[in-house]
């Protein structure tokens, strides 16, 4: 809205001049504008990757991909300020806490600490920082040097919000009002206990009443959201803009889109970098005499970013962390012929060797009837050679519970029908089993689950069921709410715990572990 004021004025001063009414020192003030450059340096879905993939790579070679890491980050951000006399701000939306062991084991702690390093201006809330529970949440905004925003976030007893709900940033004199929303799928995309007590308002709202707020105080507004663009979400960020007028950029996180210039709905430029801190995001704000005339998107890609050398006080503070962290991530669990493939696409898609050797390993160890588990646990595979308890940890990072509660056999079918209602779309509900097995048959509006087997025989829908899950799904994690409420009949012990136990008796057994999947989740085309 405001880039367009600039072309409004331009047009008034060719009419006033036709007429004769205005000044030539106005004129001639007028041909030559005051332009300012605001730039805005972005990340999402870090996921813990604060450590850079340096190489060398396979065969030796250098590394082409992979993430920057912080201490490449650092300079990048500190080169920009330089050249650009501080007009940079570094936001990040979310998800950047919690997912490998350099950031789970202190609880993000170390997350925190680095992001004080880097200057970073705010952070929005994703829905991983809700693994650490809001008392972890809490304790490291304590840690931060700097705002987590969440506007869309209120206390269900007052209605008021825990949490930040806007800033605004003056910038050689441009004032840039930032706010932050948070995905309502946090409540089942976390565990349900770590959000009791929270409402998450719909982010529509919430956006409306900020940039009614910010719009008379600021000359550009910011929505750093938590959000996404996935079609399976309700609440994404193009469904905000759709209803929201006055948002200058979004910057976005959730759904791990790679967007290369951003995309522009109606006047909002949405901006997101993929995941784990493989590319930067970065967003030019051009002001023309006051007013924002025009907003660009590019992404700083893992091979760009090699030119910036790595910041020495940066790779001491991680080497610090590593070394501390190190006592329990490098002791050996044994050896792997195979890959286990845990890629995300994979594991929210379809059956893998992974996913069968978790299932099975909660199977052994519960002695239930069956076995459901989310793919969006599933978090890394393990390449072929030593397994090490930092592998499994990485694999498994959210710390969750293998829990045996009681259902019928029409939950079991009421689950898996859930589970894979956006197939083949990836979806972290995708549920992986043993115990059991079922068929995706091809149907005019979708997919349809069909000729589910616990062992040899057809589930009994009327029947009662041992079911083995993590602790999250049974309170109705991922939206599996069937499961909410069940009789809890063994709370067993930590999924990463059990997996390992498993590894070892199967490698004591035959030697190196060799797993292949079996054929229990079959697509019928």
């Amino acid at each position: 809205m405001r880039k367009h004021l600039t072309r409004v004025l331009g047009f008034i001063l060719a009419l006033g001049l036709f007429c004769g009414l205005i000044p030539t020192a106005v004129i001639l003030a007028a041909d030559e504008p005051d332009i300012k450059q605001i730039y805005i340096l972005h990340t999402n879905d870090m996921h813990g990757r604060a450590i850079g993939d340096n190489g060398p790579g396979k065969d030796g070679l250098p590394v082409t991909n992979g993430s920057i890491g912080y201490s490449r980050y650092k300079t990048l951000i500190e080169t920009l300020r330089e050249v650009n006399e501080d007009r940079v701000l570094v936001l990040d939306a979310g998800d950047t806490t919690h997912g490998t062991n350099f950031a789970s084991l202190s609880k993000g702690q170390s997350i925190i600490r680095l992001m004080n390093d880097l200057g970073v201006s705010a952070m929005a809330l994703g829905n991983h920082e809700f693994n650490y529970g809001q008392k972890g949440i809490e304790d490291l905004a304590n840690e931060a040097d700097f705002p987590f925003l969440a506007a869309n976030i209120v206390r269900t007893e007052d209605g008021k919000c825990p949490y930040d709900e806007q800033l605004i940033l003056e910038v050689d004199g441009i004032k840039i009002g930032i706010f932050g929303v948070s995905t309502p799928e946090t409540k089942v995309k976390a565990s349900p206990k770590h959000t009791e007590g929270l409402d998450f308002i719909d982010p529509a709202i919430t956006a409306a009443e900020q940039v009614a707020a910010l719009e008379e105080e600021t000359d550009a507004i910011v929505m750093l959201a938590h959000l996404g663009m996935d079609a399976e979400s309700e609440y994404t960020s193009t469904y905000v803009v759709d209803q929201v007028d006055g948002i200058d950029v979004i910057i976005d996180g959730h759904s791990h889109h790679s967007l290369p210039e951003g995309e522009l709905h109606s006047e909002t430029l949405i901006c997101q970098t993929g995941n784990y801190l493989e590319n930067v995001g970065l967003v030019t704000l051009t002001f023309t005499d006051g007013e924002l005339t025009e907003t660009t998107a590019r992404l700083i890609s893992f091979l760009e970013a090699q030119q910036y050398a790595p910041d020495e006080d940066v790779d001491a503070a991680i080497a610090a962390i590593e070394e501390e962290n190190q006592r329990i991530t490098s002791v050996e669990v044994g050896e792997l012929a195979t890959k286990l493939d845990g890629e995300r696409e994979d594991v929210r898609t379809r059956e893998t060797n992974l996913g069968d050797l978790i299932t099975d390993a909660m199977l052994a160890a519960t002695g239930a009837d069956v076995v459901i588990t989310n793919g969006g646990g599933i978090r890394a595979s393990i390449e072929a050679g030593t397994i090490t308890m930092g592998d499994l940890l990485t694999v498994l990072p959210f710390g969750n519970m293998v829990t045996v509660i009681e259902v019928t056999g029409a939950d079991i079918r009421a689950a898996l029908e859930f589970g894979t209602d956006s197939y083949p779309e990836t979806a972290g509900k995708f549920p992986h089993v043993a115990g059991m097995s079922y068929e995706l048959h091809k149907a005019d509006d979708g997919y349809t689950v069909e000729n589910i087997k616990v062992g040899d025989a057809d589930l009994d829908d009327a029947a009662t069921y041992k079911l083995a899950t993590n602790d999250f799904m049974a309170e109705g994690g991922d939206g599996y709410e069937m499961f909410a409420q069940k009789p809890l009949l063994l709370l067993e012990g930590l999924m990463v715990d059990i997996l390992r136990d498993y590894v070892v008796e199967l490698i004591a057994e035959g030697g190196a572990l060799d797993v292949a999947v079996d054929g229990r989740i079959t697509v019928v085309e």
